[in-house]
């Protein structure tokens, strides 16, 4: 697929976290791309002729996404989880409703587990 590439050059102190970064791109075009190594510079690539609030809509989304930071990296990886991995997750969360169930307390769904496994990245 041919692309249509943008330069931008950001004044960040910070490395973004790139996983927000791109979500926040998508946002803006679902074809959207990065190139980036650390550094001011990040190349971004979409299918269509940029636009100049597209430009400016990226720029925005680079230099206001939020640090890439251990916890953020966990969070994405956790995202990224391969099948077998999350099928083992997801053996450990009926197990442990088989317990809640015991005590009379709720089960949790598949997403409250997932959402408690990501939040708890966020205190490591």
């Amino acid at each position: 697929m041919a692309g249509f590439y943008q330069t931008v050059t950001s004044a960040r102190a910070t490395e973004p976290d790139q996983a927000g970064l791109i979500a926040a791109l998508r946002a803006l075009d679902a074809t959207a791309g990065l190139q980036h190594a650390p550094g001011p510079t990040y190349v971004v690539k979409k299918a269509t002729a940029w636009t100049a609030p597209q430009i400016t809509a990226a720029q925005n989304a680079i230099d206001s996404a939020a640090a890439a930071t251990p916890q953020r990296t966990a969070q994405s990886t956790i995202d990224q989880w391969p099948l077998d991995l999350k099928a083992a997750f997801l053996l450990v969360m009926e197990q442990v409703n088989v317990l809640r169930a015991f005590h009379s307390l709720p089960a949790f769904t598949a997403q409250q587990f997932y959402d408690a496994i990501k939040a708890k990245a966020l205190t490591l």
